[in-house]
């Protein structure tokens, strides 16, 4: 099936949309996925919007105009992550600040007993070595003057992560009960608003830890979740400026998101491009290519727990779509 297109450059070769399970603790409802989610992945290019970093005395922080830099080559979920690079001199010190983004109308609630996310050093990482992090249910980090801001004590993400080795993702599990307040307010876990990483012990190393998918929530069931069915009636439609694609929606209480993967023309190996969450059936493209024949691929694969498990499945639907 052929769609013309008068002005369209076409642009993708091959989508793949991967349903996954329990990876982060299921969401008991998809209108509950933003009463989880602290960070999935970042709109802004080259810095994180709803961030802040900065260094002094000597230590240092990447930062881009003030904000944590945005890793799109390495990433746990589509399309990039947030990187933290720095170095602890005697001294100095810095702080590393990742914010709930306050989008109008959000529920200020978070559900869930438990911090989780996701670490990947490109070199190891002694769990000595890591940063410590601090929360915050305060708008703008460690506030003590507005009533009722609190933040916690600090703790040593290496307590819960051990050594970092190099190459592998790592999930932290910081349950928040261990998280005491450090301010002369009770600390409200369900109202944080900031994850800040702070400077730990002193080596002088330069250090890299990429940081992906932080949620709130709580431990799933121990045994397997079920895997979700396979979208259906995935369709590819070519505009004027975009392709859209769209697919009927899959009901199941393991799915946390979808992976979207695709393929330029001229390319064989599909690359994850985007994420969505499960309540979302439809993605859009709108990047120009020279004008060339593309041809649409489905299939899909499963994410399990604390696992990437990328399963082939049958071919769902293609498509050739030749821009005129």
């Amino acid at each position: 099936m052929s769609f013309p297109t008068s002005n369209f450059l076409s642009a993708c070769g091959l989508v793949s949309l991967l349903g996954a399970s329990s990876l982060f603790a299921p969401p008991a409802r998809a209108s509950d996925y933003y009463r989880h989610v602290i960070f999935d992945n970042s709109l802004t290019a080259g810095a994180y919007f709803n961030s802040r970093g900065m260094a002094n005395g000597g230590s240092y922080l990447e930062v881009k105009d003030r904000r944590l830099p945005v890793e799109t080559r390495t990433f746990l979920t589509p399309p990039n992550a947030l990187r933290l690079q720095w170095e602890s001199r005697p001294g100095g010190g810095w702080e590393a600040e990742v914010r709930v983004d306050g989008y109008h109308n959000r529920s200020p609630e978070l559900i869930g007993h438990n911090l989780y996310f996701w670490c990947y050093a490109p070199s190891a990482i002694a769990a000595g070595d890591l940063p410590v992090i601090v929360l915050s249910d305060a708008s703008e980090g460690l506030q003590v003057a507005e009533l009722p801001a609190s933040f916690t004590a600090p703790l040593p993400l290496g307590t819960y992560t051990g050594d970092i080795p190099p190459g592998r993702w790592v999930q932290a599990r910081i349950p928040l009960a261990d998280l005491p307040s450090a301010s002369i307010y009770p600390f409200r876990p369900q109202f944080v608003r900031d994850i800040v990483f702070h400077q730990g012990r002193p080596d002088g190393v330069r250090h890299t830890l990429l940081i992906d998918e932080i949620r709130v929530g709580d431990d799933p069931p121990e045994e397997k979740s079920p895997s979700p069915a396979v979208p259906e009636r995935v369709r590819a439609m070519g505009y004027d400026r975009h392709i859209e694609v769209r697919w009927d929606p899959v009901n199941s209480p393991a799915l946390a998101r979808y992976i979207i993967y695709r393929s330029m023309a001229g390319h064989s190996s599909p690359s994850a491009s985007s994420s969505r969450g499960p309540s979302v059936t439809r993605i859009f493209s709108a990047k120009r290519e020279s004008p060339r024949s593309t041809n649409w691929l489905l299939r899909t694969g499963i994410i399990e727990h604390r696992r990437f498990h990328n399963r082939p499945a049958p071919r769902l639907a293609s498509s050739t779509m030749t821009s005129s």
